[in-house]
């Protein structure tokens, strides 16, 4: 990925990251104070029970329900937090990864392009005459439907084509991918 793409990308992520913050906000403020109120309920309510002026089955009853309904809202204010703002950090190393694969594919270092391909491919990978095919779940080669073969003529294509219209060529010949 070209930098300028990137920096574009990081920019636009600490936009949607500022934006998750102000929406959400809203929501955790209100649920923190009704945890608040929840909380002095309880609290009255065991001095009520000490004092002996709230019966044990009453006490229990009101308690649970209170208790109930603070786990609820601290539940809720939780996953709003992560829905959210849940997606950035992978997205943030999604772009750090893709950044750094064009200088990673003009490496001579083998290891970190079978590294970059994995992450790129998934693990399921084949060696089969000497060429790296992806397995299905089933256990079954699809070798000719999956992303290998479209990277094997992408790779014949940018071959053809003059070194100043390729960006980011970022596999070997077959031969050296593994």
């Amino acid at each position: 990925m070209k930098p300028d793409w990137a920096a574009e990308l990081r920019k636009m992520l600490e936009k949607d990251k500022t934006e998750a913050a102000q929406s959400s906000t809203a929501f955790v403020q209100e649920a923190r104070k009704k945890i608040k109120t929840i909380s002095l309920k309880l609290q009255r309510l065991l001095d009520g029970y000490s004092e002996q002026i709230i019966e044990q089955e009453t006490y229990r009853a009101e308690k649970a329900k209170l208790l109930s309904e603070k786990k609820l809202l601290e539940e809720q204010s939780f996953n709003l937090e992560q829905k959210r703002t849940g997606w950035l950090e992978p997205m943030a190393d999604w772009i750090k990864e893709a950044e750094s694969l064009p200088k990673i594919a003009q490496e001579s270092n083998l290891f970190a392009k079978k590294v970059a391909c994995r992450t790129l491919f998934g693990s399921n990978l084949v060696l089969a005459n000497r060429e790296a095919r992806l397995r299905a779940p089933s256990g079954k080669d699809s070798s000719g439907q999956n992303q290998w073969a479209a990277l094997c003529v992408a790779h014949d294509l940018a071959l053809k084509k003059p070194k100043k219209f390729c960006f980011g060529v970022f596999i070997q010949p077959r031969s050296n991918l593994f």
